[in-house]
């Protein structure tokens, strides 16, 4: 009988000591601990603004303490971001908060009537003074449909070695998208957005055969854009 009642009265205790750490680890105030990049985007926000942000939801939460945070409301605050893709937070056990923040990843810049980058779904989002990032440009205001057609076009030069450093910009042309290749005088037009990778590989072959030539520098325009061969103009 003294031992049931020795355990009864032990298992009391834990659970009142339980429930007091529990309760003052609720309201153990809250810190802004840290934030962690990912390293393999470009930090297009700086980490003061993040700190703003988070600052601005501590403030309009119902306490600064552990138990008041909601989490998802300071996701959603930075996702909300015109340069984060995507952010994770998560509270430390002594209470300061964490956010994990990925940023946007530019393809290409237009320069147009406005100057902004494209991310590889093809969505816009405005350049960033925190980091300029290096990527080709296109020149003019794509319609939605050009915007799909570049994308797929920059995304496929970005996988082809010889292209992706050949590349320097794009633009709409009457006869479909070109290219304007590194410290050469003349375009490269493709012109409908299919096969792209056989006329990447089209040009390659001209190229090998002509860059030496001193013709080369007298053509203003390559067309890849028809069936089987490269039609040149001057």
């Amino acid at each position: 009988m003294n031992k049931m009642i020795t355990a009864v009265i032990l298992f009391v205790m834990m659970l009142m000591l339980s429930v007091f750490m529990h309760q003052r680890n609720g309201l153990r105030e809250v810190r802004l601990e840290g934030i962690r990049w990912d390293e393999n985007r470009p930090r297009l926000i700086a980490q003061d603004s993040v700190n703003k942000l988070l600052k601005v939801v501590l403030s309009d939460s119902v306490s600064a303490f552990k138990s008041g945070i909601n989490l998802r409301e300071i996701e959603q605050t930075l996702n909300h971001n015109a340069w984060v893709e995507d952010a994770q937070s998560f509270v430390f056990i002594d209470g300061g908060i964490g956010v994990h923040v990925t940023s946007k990843l530019p393809i290409v810049r237009i320069e147009g009537d406005s100057s902004y980058y494209l991310d590889a779904s093809g969505g816009s989002f405005p350049l960033s003074k925190n980091q300029s990032v290096v990527v080709p440009i296109f020149y003019g205001n794509p319609t939605t449909k050009q915007r799909l057609f570049l994308v797929d076009a920059v995304q496929k030069a970005a996988q082809d070695s010889f292209m992706s450093d050949h590349v320097v910009a794009y633009e709409w042309l009457p006869e479909g998208l070109a290219i304007e290749p590194r410290q050469e005088e003349y375009k490269i037009v493709l012109g409908t957005p299919n096969q792209l990778e056989q006329k990447f590989k089209k040009y390659k072959v001209f190229y090998a055969k002509m860059q030496d030539s001193a013709v080369l520098k007298n053509y203003k325009q390559v067309n890849l854009s028809f069936q089987g061969q490269v039609v040149c103009s001057k």
